[in-house]
C-alpha cells in the first residue's frame, strides 16, 4: 500500500497490508466524550463501517461503552485507543474521568485481539500523518529555515501536549504531560490572575487556563476581580449549561465585551505556553494547535498577538521566528491517529 502521508510519521510496519481486509477498532476517549470507529482496512485504505459519539457520563465503565458499540458487529482484529491521561505499561487512569483502561483486559474482552493504548496527544501526533491539506490552516507564518522537531498543543476538556522527534527523514511521536506544568505569569495582570487561582488551587498549571474550564476561570477573574460587567442575558444562558461555550459564542458574535476579552486573554496565554513548548522541544518543524477549542474560536485567535508574544520571549527570538503555527481543523485527529497506528504499528 502506497500511503500518501501529509507528514512522514514513523510507523512500525508502514507497508503492512493484507490480501484479506481486516477489521480495525479505533477510539478516542476524553474527559467528556468518546468517539468510536469500526473500519475495514485493505489495500484501498481505511473504510468506515460504524462510527458513534458517546457521552462518557452515560456509562459506568469503558467496557460497558465498548460492549454497547460492538453489539451486533464483527469482532475487531486490531484495536487502538486514544486516551486522555498518562499511559503506563498499557494502562491508564484518566485525569478528568473516573475510569481506567487496561489493554490486557480489553484484549480478553474482545477475544484476544492485540490492543494498543496511546495518550491522546500521541495519537494526535500520529493523526497528523492522515490529515488532508485542507484540514490545516496557518495561524502564524514562520521562516521555516531549519527542519526539526514538531510540537503539538491541544486545548479541550484539559490541556494536552506532545512532540514528534525528527530523525532527518521521519517524525517519531511521543507523549508528555506538559499541560500540568506550572502556569508562568509574565505581567502584573498575570500575577493577579495567579493570585486568584492560588486562592482556589494548591497548584496552578497551564491547564487551569487553557481548557474549557480555563475559559470560564478567566471570565470569572475578569468579572469577579477586575469587576468587568457581565450582561444579565449572558448570566441566564450560563445558569444550566457549560459556561465555556456560552462565553465563546458571545465573543464570536461580538455582543459581550467581557467575553471578547476572555478569549483575547486565552489566545495570549495559548501563545505564551506555545513558546515554552517550542523552546523545550526545539520545535523548528512547527507548532500544531489541536483540540476542540481552537478551531471553534479561530476567528478570535489574532496572529498579531502571537507575533508580539514570540518577539518578547527572551534570547531565543531567532529560533522562534522560524516556527510556523498551524491549526488542526479536524477535531477527530486523535481518532485518525489511533486508526493509523492500529493498521501500521500493530
Amino acid at each position: 500500500m502506497n500511503l500518501q502521508l501529509l507528514i512522514p510519521v514513523a510507523f512500525r510496519n508502514p507497508n503492512n497490508v493484507s490480501d484479506k481486509p481486516i477489521t480495525i477498532l479505533a477510539g478516542d476517549i476524553g474527559g467528556t466524550k468518546a468517539n468510536m470507529q469500526l473500519s475495514r482496512y485493505s489495500a484501498k485504505g481505511l473504510e468506515s463501517i460504524k462510527e458513534c459519539r458517546y457521552h462518557t457520563s452515560d456509562f459506568n465503565s469503558f467496557t460497558a461503552l465498548l460492549s454497547h458499540f460492538l453489539e451486533g458487529q464483527q469482532q475487531p482484529e486490531k484495536i487502538c485507543f486514544s486516551v486522555a491521561g498518562p499511559v503506563i505499561e498499557g494502562k491508564v487512569k484518566f485525569t478528568n474521568l473516573s475510569w481506567s483502561i487496561d489493554s490486557e483486559e480489553v484484549s480478553k474482552h474482545v477475544g484476544g485481539s492485540p490492543v494498543a493504548i496511546l495518550n491522546d496527544l500521541e495519537a494526535t501526533a500520529y493523526g497528523l500523518a492522515g490529515l488532508k491539506q485542507e484540514e490545516l490552516t496557518i495561524l502564524y507564518k514562520g521562516t521555516n529555515e531549519t527542519p526539526g522537531n514538531i510540537a503539538i498543543l491541544a486545548a479541550g476538556t484539559g490541556l494536552g501536549e506532545a512532540g514528534l522527534y525528527f530523525d532527518g527523514k521521519l517524525y517519531h511521536p511521543f507523549a508528555t504531560e506538559g499541560g500540568h506544568c506550572d502556569f508562568a505569569p509574565r505581567t502584573p495582570r498575570d500575577i493577579a490572575l495567579l493570585t486568584f487561582l492560588l486562592s482556589r488551587h494548591e497548584h496552578v498549571s497551564w491547564e487551569r487556563l487553557l481548557s474549557g474550564n480555563g475559559i470560564y476561570t478567566i471570565w470569572q477573574y475578569l468579572t469577579g476581580v477586575e469587576k468587568k460587567n457581565a450582561p444579565q442575558w449572558l448570566l441566564q444562558q450560563m445558569e444550566n449549561t457549560d459556561p465555556a461555550p456560552v462565553i465563546s459564542k458571545a465573543a464570536l458574535e461580538g455582543n459581550c465585551p467581557v467575553c471578547i476579552e476572555t478569549i483575547e486573554l486565552f489566545n495570549r496565554y495559548l501563545a505564551c505556553e506555545a513558546v515554552n513548548l517550542i523552546l523545550k522541544l526545539k520545535a523548528t518543524g512547527g507548532l500544531y494547535l489541536a483540540g476542540g477549542i481552537t478551531p471553534k474560536v479561530l476567528p478570535l485567535l489574532h496572529p498579531e498577538v502571537w507575533k508580539d508574544v514570540f518577539s518578547k520571549s527572551g534570547r531565543m527570538n531567532q529560533l522562534l521566528k522560524e516556527v510556523t503555527v498551524y491549526v488542526v481543523l479536524n477535531e477527530k485527529a486523535p481518532l485518525v491517529g489511533a486508526g493509523y497506528f492500529a493498521c501500521l504499528s500493530l
